[in-house]
């Protein structure tokens, strides 16, 4: 076993043209500086994380807070210059860590906003901030602060395709879902997606949500191991082309269609980037660049002084089996996942489901036994309200913050019930919780399969 593990982490460290990982990691900061403007564009800085008071969280990360309003702006304004720096490859040690760890506070401290490609961009931060990916075409390199390279270690590649590859892989095994596989998500979807465009008519044959379906669900399955075709690697990125500018003009899903394409090129030859530029503009580039940088001997790096620690091996090594375990974590709760959500966050289960939610909080002394309805809209905002009721978790959430609300303003400790009518993938409403229970005396963030109504039979 030992001598298995020893060849594997030689083979991991062999050198490997760095071209298609300097291209990544420039498309990679331009990218998440264009995403960082959208969130100012579409005022999520004040709106969603600056102004509430209330904000849903993760369980295990309940206790981050919300920066005053002028330094929620200054953070991701600092975000959006280290993006920026990241492309360039300028102080990028520095501007890769602070923006994972920007990023990933964002992510965290508003459950509401999650979305499969914004947990991605977190992940993929932090490979950032551990590949040495500016040691290559970097401004770093010409300022002097690290030494040039043409290839880095094949590690780095690899892993990058291997968090791809995971995307792809469990987004298809997530797909193997009674009302995917039927057509009746995709139906809702396109339907709600395609609402007032030329292409609604299309949507009321049902051959249509079953074609999407199914391509979809082999198009996850296959193509990370098409791109490792060489033969077909073509034909399978022009599927992905496809693939993703469908899913750009259909669903508001920010950049993820063109980082899922870029993650995608990695799968090419590491050299291909100096294939696909004119032969003028790379040979103009790398003469001024190595004219800058000397071309020396001791300003370029040996294959030996790229290796990667082996602590840091270990390191990734913890990282790939985790996440490869961590999507399979809803076997582990009975019902299904679909509709008490245990183990649905963090598992790259993609558009499985269309929720519409009734719902109705009251509030009632304990002694008296009179009875106030509480609107949610008082005290959410319209990302907070579309999200949270289908959530059950969410829901629980709301319920112990007015509870907090007043017990804090009213003195006294009231019974916090809920009528939550849910219509998954377009069924029938019913009650996802006992209309009489008292969620307020029902642990935080208790399973909600422990608690909620089951769905019963599909």
């Amino acid at each position: 076993m030992k001598k298995v593990v020893h060849i594997l982490f030689q083979k991991v460290q062999q050198p490997t043209d760095a071209a298609s990982l300097v291209l990544f990691r420039v498309v990679f900061g331009l990218l998440m500086f264009i995403d960082i403007v959208r969130y100012f564009y579409i005022g999520w800085v004040k709106d969603v994380y600056a102004k509430p008071e209330f904000h849903f969280q993760y369980e295990w990360f309940s206790w981050i807070r919300p920066l005053p309003e002028e330094f929620m702006y200054l953070l991701f304004g600092i975000l959006g210059i280290c993006g920026i720096l990241i492309a360039v490859g300028l102080f990028y040690r520095l501007s890769s860590i602070i923006f994972f760890l920007g990023y990933t506070y964002i992510f965290l401290l508003e459950k509401t906003t999650y979305n499969n490609h914004y947990y991605l961009i977190c992940l993929l931060s932090f490979l950032v901030a551990l590949a040495p990916l500016h040691k290559s075409w970097s401004l770093d390199v010409l300022r002097g602060s690290v030494n040039h390279t043409d290839s880095l270690p094949t590690l780095w590649l690899w892993l990058f395709r291997f968090k791809m590859g995971l995307v792809y892989l469990f987004g298809g095994i997530a797909k193997f879902d009674p009302d995917w596989l039927d057509g009746r998500v995709a139906a809702k979807l396109l339907g709600a997606a395609n609402r007032g465009t030329i292409l609604e008519p299309l949507m009321k044959y049902d051959w249509i949500s079953l074609f999407y379906s199914w391509s979809g669900l082999v198009f996850d399955l296959l193509i990370p191991f098409l791109m490792l075709t060489k033969s077909i690697r073509l034909w399978a990125f022009f599927a992905a082309v496809l693939f993703h500018a469908n899913n750009h003009y259909v669903f508001p899903i920010g950049v993820f269609p063109t980082l899922a394409l870029m993650l995608t090129l990695l799968y090419f030859e590491p050299d291909f980037p100096r294939k696909i530029i004119p032969q003028k503009i790379r040979k103009l580039f790398s003469s001024t660049y190595r004219k800058v940088i000397g071309d020396s001997e001791d300003r370029r790096l040996a294959s030996s002084e790229i290796r990667t620690p082996r602590i840091l091996l270990i390191l990734i090594v913890f990282y790939a089996v985790i996440h490869m375990l961590l999507p399979f974590r809803h076997l582990m709760t009975p019902g299904w996942t679909t509709w008490h959500e245990e183990g649905h966050f963090f598992a790259w289960r993609m558009m499985l489901r269309h929720k519409n939610t009734r719902i109705q909080f009251n509030v009632t002394h304990p002694e008296t036994g009179e009875q106030r309805y509480a609107d949610p809209r008082d005290y959410l905002n319209h990302v907070q309200y579309a999200k949270f009721a289908g959530s059950p978790g969410m829901v629980l959430q709301f319920a112990h913050y007015l509870d907090y609300m007043v017990r804090t303003n009213g003195g006294f400790d009231p019974k916090i019930t809920a009528n939550v009518e849910v219509s998954i993938n377009g069924r029938e409403y019913r009650q996802m919780v006992d209309p009489n229970l008292d969620l307020s005396e029902i642990p935080k963030f208790k399973a909600a399969y422990l608690w909620i109504r089951p769905f019963g039979e599909r």
